[in-house]
């Protein structure tokens, strides 16, 4: 069935591989961008709108939302936010009055495994409160996508592999945790924005193919670039928030991010239930030879 579907953060790696399933679905696709040169390959796709506009702006949000069957949300990073934690808040206020003003009744939410709690979660305890909000509107039903935490975030490693010759980050080198490909997400989202038939509030996890450890991963990227036995270092808390800032994150993010590992540390992201319907194809070894390898080699 043809539907009216709004999509907030779509130049994203989530939203942006979500719009491309849904194209030449005879779908009438509202896309919402900061930028709209990075809806330029979409701009003369039949049935898409672009509607470039600040998230936090509930009137503007409201317009676009208005006589949509169905609204894909989520809580694009504005990096130049000071406070990550405020600025989150401040954007999801604004989504949740668009959704009272503009009278949306279907919302595809996406949060993140640990958006159950704000306790050791990091930057996504700001998706936990979003959450909260959402499910506090009265005639509407949310679906909550939790996806586990993405294969891409290990292109952010390049530069140490490159500079170090060692994979490393916070998280501890043997606790297995689960990993998707932004991909996978995206299908997930476009199956679940096609249907459309949740009602009430309710959750679904999106966990990857398995758990991987930091050790196996960093086993994996390093056979496909070229490096066999790279080796994977935890790196003190304090020591991996200075490389951050130097990188150019500002501190409120480094210690959002900082606040993730320790939650995946802690096993905080390890409580959604792996079954067939939280199960994602993409494995480790597909991202590092059509995703990793090529980015790594292109630096």
């Amino acid at each position: 069935m043809k539907k009216i579907i709004t999509i907030l953060g779509a130049t994203g790696n989530v939203g942006s591989k979500t719009v491309k399933h849904l194209l030449g679905k005879g779908h009438t696709l509202r896309l919402i961008a900061r930028g709209v040169e990075k809806l330029s390959a979409f701009k003369n796709e039949s049935g898409v709108e672009i509607h470039s506009g600040t998230a936090t702006d509930s009137d503007f949000l409201s317009r676009v939302m208005k006589g949509s069957d169905v609204v894909f949300l989520m809580m694009p990073a504005d990096f130049t936010a000071v406070n990550i934690g405020a600025y989150q808040d401040k954007l999801g206020l604004a989504i949740i009055d668009a959704i009272k003003k503009s009278g949306v009744k279907k919302v595809l939410n996406l949060s993140s495994v640990g958006g159950h709690t704000e306790e050791k979660t990091g930057i996504v305890a700001g998706l936990a409160r979003q959450e909260k909000r959402l499910n506090e509107l009265t005639d509407v039903d949310v679906l909550h996508l939790r996806p586990s935490y993405f294969m891409e975030n290990l292109l952010g490693n390049i530069p140490i592999i490159k500079n170090m010759h060692v994979n490393g980050s916070p998280i501890a080198a043997d606790r297995a945790f689960p990993i998707i490909a932004t991909a996978d997400v995206a299908r997930a989202a476009a199956e679940q924005l096609t249907s459309a038939t949740w009602s009430g509030k309710s959750v679904q996890p999106l966990l990857g193919p398995k758990d991987y450890t930091m050790n196996e991963v960093t086993s994996v990227l390093s056979n496909a670039i070229g490096q066999p036995n790279l080796p994977y270092v935890q790196f003190p808390f304090d020591q991996a928030k200075q490389g951050m800032m130097q990188m150019g994150l500002n501190e409120s993010f480094a210690d959002a991010y900082i606040g993730l590992s320790d939650g995946i540390n802690h096993g905080v992201f390890n409580l959604e239930k792996r079954d067939h319907t939280s199960t994602t194809p993409t494995t480790i070894e597909d991202f590092a030879a059509n995703t990793f390898k090529p980015v790594y080699h292109s630096n």
